[in-house]
């Protein structure tokens, strides 16, 4: 018998399958496309279990006739192109021909469709390898496609799915995504009975404040640009509402939704200082570039591009984003006489030049002195210091018998928060603090579907969170560590807990927990500290176990030695 052997038609499409089908969120982008190249004005999504056992997706299209339904099942049979040259320049969202009879190799499938003017649909059935059942139908113009136990045949497949909110999050995300690039169509997204999105036909800064939620949508600004080869539109946030990742941020290159992150470090970079550091705006751009300079071919997924003028376009970028946020007063500049990051926008000055609020080192050191009396203080070899000065408001400069000692002060604070954290912890009490004026947070449709399965860990770290509305949630109280916190820095404590949500084992979500908890109770870089608050920092550090290094492995202190500054100042043998 001969080694080499033709694959049949279906074990074909199981391998195609494995490459453009990966998750039920796979099987959503994919129909949603296909509803939008029929050029449909309204999409329906139900899903079940998160798409393990349900996908229901409905369009009103031009739908199709009795003859392309069943060519639609035939492997490489599309509409979009008819030859090598279209490549170059296809502009619709699929285009290879896979995905049907891919998604119908892996699942139990069935379409109803109608074309514009008939009366008479079809409906076709197809499970697994199985062949195509046909009959006619009665059912109104575009088309319905359900696709049920999906992986049903591929066990392998199905074990390395997620939990049904992981599986959720995604479905969201996707659906997000494709409601940004079209929002002159309608989407709808029902998690069993849940409605979970619904985005009338609208404008697109409207369409994204319905899907970033309302703190987004207040702070938007539009963005236009026009030069040779390149248009750009679209709208980002005002700096005062960004997050630590490009989640947020939506980027389509000639109408195609893509990941471009050389791009979103570019917008990111022409931010510069007023952004938080590490942090990048919410929203969506749309750039428009020659076809024949973006290859589209990359990955079955279409999301990643090559772009033949990387550097140019990401130049021509930036300049339209430093030019509009200069028309909205929002560039950013070095105040010398106290060293400090200001802006000519008076309204963004007031929100963002105050000076840090250091009230809550004092419930600190009340809560500390607390611990003190009912827990014995940790011997450490850390050496004996003063501090003597204040440098760049980052680190502290110390003088102890072992030579002149350098604190990076948030590095070293975290650890103190973290071990105090841990304390709490094992005896069980963690404290939690009443807020004044509870936090409204304002979720994107994503966000909500995590941080909501999430609230009961959450809660037991001290937070009290509930919901408040479709996606948005009311934050009530704190863990006492973060008493005093600005809402700013707990709406980052908080972006940080819903991004554990992606972690594997309840331990790993746990630890990131208190990481985050202890990182943003911390004192930042920036704080000006006074000389008792440096003095408090150090003696902190000389109750914990391990001052040396921070949560996330940095160091805390360096010293320099008595030698080391004899061998700088060249005075060895002296």
């Amino acid at each position: 018998m001969p080694e080499i052997q033709v694959l049949d038609e279906h074990t074909i499409n199981q391998i195609a399958a494995g490459e453009v089908i990966e998750r039920p969120a796979s099987v959503v982008k994919e129909l949603v496309e296909n509803s939008l190249d029929a050029g449909a004005k309204n999409i329906w999504i139900r899903i079940e279990e998160g798409g393990t056992s349900l996908i229901v997706v409905r369009d009103d299209g031009k739908g199709m006739d009795r003859s392309d339904a069943e060519n639609a099942f035939k492997k490489h049979a599309t509409s979009k192109i008819r030859s090598f040259e279209d490549l170059q320049t296809v502009n619709t969202s699929g285009f290879r021909g896979e995905a049907l009879p891919s998604i119908a190799s892996i699942s139990r499938l069935r379409m109803s469709t109608c074309s514009k003017g008939e009366k008479i649909g079809t409906q076709i059935t197809i499970e697994g390898e199985n062949e195509l059942n046909i009959e006619d139908l009665a059912t109104p113009q575009g088309t319905k496609i359900e696709v049920a136990d999906l992986f049903f045949n591929t066990p392998v497949r199905s074990k390395y799915l997620k939990r049904v909110s992981t599986e959720l999050q995604h479905i969201v995300k996707i659906v997000t995504i494709e409601a940004i690039r079209r929002p002159d169509v309608s989407f709808t997204l029902n998690h069993g009975e849940r409605k979970i999105i619904d985005a009338p036909e609208s404008n697109l800064k409207t369409r994204i404040g319905v899907l970033l939620g309302n703190d987004a949508a207040k702070e938007l600004i539009e963005f236009k640009g026009d030069s040779e080869d390149f248009q750009l539109r679209g709208f980002l946030t005002k700096p005062a509402v960004s997050r630590k990742t490009t989640s947020g941020l939506y980027l389509h290159i000639n109408g195609r939704p893509v990941q471009a992150r050389n791009v979103c470090y570019s917008i990111k970079g022409a931010y510069g200082s007023l952004l938080h550091n590490g942090h990048f705006p919410l929203g969506a751009l749309f750039i428009e570039i020659p076809k024949n300079d973006v290859d589209v071919n990359v990955h079955p997924a279409k999301t990643i591009v090559r772009i033949a003028k990387e550097e140019v376009v990401n130049k021509k970028i930036r300049v339209v984003i430093n030019e509009t946020l200069a028309e909205h007063a929002l560039i950013a500049h070095v105040d010398l006489d106290d060293s400090k990051t200001s802006f000519s926008s008076i309204t963004t000055a007031n929100n963002r030049t105050k000076p840090k609020q250091l009230n809550n080192i004092d419930s600190f050191q009340q809560e500390f002195e607390v611990d003190f009396h009912q827990h014995d203080v940790q011997e450490t070899n850390l050496p004996t210091m003063r501090p003597l000065a204040l440098v760049e408001n980052k680190y502290i400069v110390a003088l102890g018998l072992d030579g002149v000692f350098i604190i990076d002060f948030h590095a070293a604070h975290e650890r103190v928060m973290y071990e105090r954290l841990k304390d709490q912890m094992r005896f069980k009490r963690i404290g939690s603090q009443s807020l004044l004026a509870p936090i409204s947070l304002e979720l994107s449709k994503s966000e909500t579907s995590a941080f909501e399965k999430m609230l009961p860990k959450v809660n037991e770290m001290g937070f009290e969170a509930e919901k408040f509305g479709p996606s948005s949630f009311m934050i009530r109280s704190v863990p006492a560590l973060l008493a005093g916190s600005e809402p700013d820095r707990i709406r980052e404590a908080i972006d940080d807990v819903v991004e554990s949500g992606s972690m594997k084992s309840a331990e790993d979500k746990h630890q990131h927990m208190m990481y985050t908890v202890a990182c943003h109770s911390a004192l930042r870089a920036g704080d000006k500290l006074t000389m008792a608050q440096m003095e408090f920092v150090i003696r902190e550090m000389e109750s914990i176990p391990n001052p040396y290094a921070c949560v996330h492995g940095r160091p805390t202190v360096m010293t320099i030695t008595p030698d080391e500054l004899d061998k700088k100042f060249k005075r060895s043998g002296f």
